[in-house]
């Protein structure tokens, strides 16, 4: 695997000698659309109102092209220009909330295991499977982020074939990056939608609605294959740092929640 797809960086703190400008353009690389606030999130765990360093190294690198700077209600956002290389301001404004979100989540995971790698969409292709964004831990576990949009949701069959595509590929992904891998889908729908979802996807005979024998017909539960659901609202309100932590993910069938990770 290329090593220049991996972050954290070594120097990863704006008080380091590291270049701003590279620190500043490393995690473009893996964000989609992303603001100021994601940035000062990312590389320092905080996020105030203003911040003159990281204002005038956005600026700066937007002047010389190497960020495309959109304005997006009353906030700058920024992203690599070749991600957004067929962006138009009248058509493309639908792709950066979803943009800006697959960041947020990016940002939150990381900041609740900041000994992971973050490795970006590019070098998830041609695997059958492409995540949002990849975080490998140390401990040989892989989280691998799908976001999706209430209308990407409710499209038909959308959902049920990214898992099928999951069940067919994942095996693929856990070869190329040499580590068991977990799916976390971030819906941004209401709970009790997620939790109904979920429950659908448990059938009588043991397999699950997408096709895919996951239980017995004794009554094993849903999730042997390794897929967690959250709605965006209660993943919004965990505190910054307890992502991984929180019990808020629906991993089986019935109304318990699970954390992504034990303490």
């Amino acid at each position: 695997m290329k090593k220049e797809s991996i972050l954290p960086l070594e120097n990863n703190n704006m008080t380091t000698n590291y270049s701003h400008s590279d620190l500043f353009l490393s995690w473009a690389q893996v964000f989609h659309w992303a603001t100021k606030r994601h940035f000062l999130l990312a590389i320092t765990g905080q996020e105030p109102k203003r911040h003159r360093r990281t204002e005038i190294v956005l600026r700066r690198l937007s002047q010389r092209k190497k960020l495309r700077v959109v304005r997006y209600g009353k906030k700058l956002i920024y992203a690599l220009p070749r991600k957004t290389k067929k962006f138009d301001e009248l058509t493309g404004m639908s792709k950066i909330y979803h943009g800006l979100a697959c960041t947020e989540c990016l940002v939150r995971i990381y900041r609740s295991g900041m000994d992971g790698e973050i490795i970006a969409e590019r070098f998830l292709r041609g695997c059958g499977s492409v995540a949002e964004v990849a975080i490998r831990f140390p401990n040989g576990t892989m989280l691998l982020l799908e976001f999706s949009t209430k209308s990407n949701f409710l499209y038909s069959e959308l959902m049920n074939g990214k898992i099928n595509a999951y069940i067919r590929n994942l095996s693929r992904i856990e070869q190329k990056f040499q580590a068991k891998a977990i799916v976390l889908f971030v819906l941004d729908v209401p709970r009790e939608t997620v939790k109904k979802y979920v429950e659908s996807l448990k059938r009588e005979d043991g397999s699950d609605a997408v096709g895919f024998t996951t239980a017995s017909a004794e009554g094993d539960r849903f999730p042997l294959t390794p897929f967690f659901f959250v709605d965006y609202e209660t993943f919004l309100k965990v505190p910054l740092g307890k992502q991984l932590s929180e019990k808020i993910y629906f991993w089986s069938y019935d109304e318990e929640t699970h954390p992504l990770k034990q303490s």
